[in-house]
């Protein structure tokens, strides 16, 4: 389970640089890839975006014994897509679903919410310990710490993230660094295309009846 926690620390970060709002790019589009090691787990995360960000594409690929599983999350204006490709399957929800109901169907990467913490640290002028070049581009470092023990260092570029670290309160060790990095680019329009052959399960309508009974009933506590 800690394992997973700084796994998503990192990924909520780059999904807070990059996922905030549709239309949150000063580049019109771009491909940037991550590797990612976590105490020798490695895994490959890549984003690719277009029209400022309306279209993205998140991708996550790991490795369990030479085997490679592969998800990825769609966002467009009209839709959000969580494909499993080992099963073939495709989950829709409406563009305006909120993250809680996202991971309850299995959209545990789809969507990340820690504002707070990008605001502390791309925000604080106190955090930030200099300069350095990441792939000929030159970025802010900041470091970050919080009331538990866990600290991060973060490398900046404009409002792309190219370098990370991430140590919790037991001293578990994350990192990541950018291993492609091209903006200005044309992207491919099936970047953004359901796999043909999947099995799509629509869940506009329900998402539609949950929220209209949380609007007449109120939220659970």
């Amino acid at each position: 389970m800690k394992k997973i926690i700084l796994v998503l620390a990192l990924f909520s970060f780059t999904s807070l640089l990059f996922a905030q709002a549709s239309n949150n790019y000063s580049s019109k589009s771009g491909k940037i890839t991550y590797h990612y090691d976590l105490e020798n787990n490695n895994l490959i995360y890549s984003l690719v975006f277009d029209d400022y960000g309306k279209k993205q594409a998140f991708e996550i690929k790991t490795k369990d014994n030479g085997n490679v599983n592969k998800t990825k999350t769609i966002t467009t204006l009209d839709a959000i897509y969580i494909i499993n490709y080992e099963d073939h399957q495709v989950i829709k929800f409406p563009t305006d679903t909120d993250d809680n109901s996202m991971q309850m169907y299995g959209g545990e990467n789809a969507g990340f919410d820690f504002s707070g913490m990008v605001a502390e640290v791309s925000g604080n002028a106190a955090g930030k310990i200099g300069t350095e070049t990441i792939m000929g581009k030159k970025c802010d470092v900041y470091k970050y710490s919080d009331s538990d023990g866990s600290k991060g260092k973060y490398w900046i570029y404009k409002e792309y993230l190219l370098k990370a670290e991430f140590v919790d309160e037991d001293g578990e060790h994350a990192y990541m660094e950018v291993t492609e990095f091209k903006i200005d680019i044309s992207i491919d329009k099936s970047e953004f295309e359901v796999p043909s052959g999947f099995d799509i399960t629509d869940m506009t309508e329900m998402m539609k009846k949950m929220q209209q009974m949380q609007q007449m009933y109120g939220m659970p506590e």
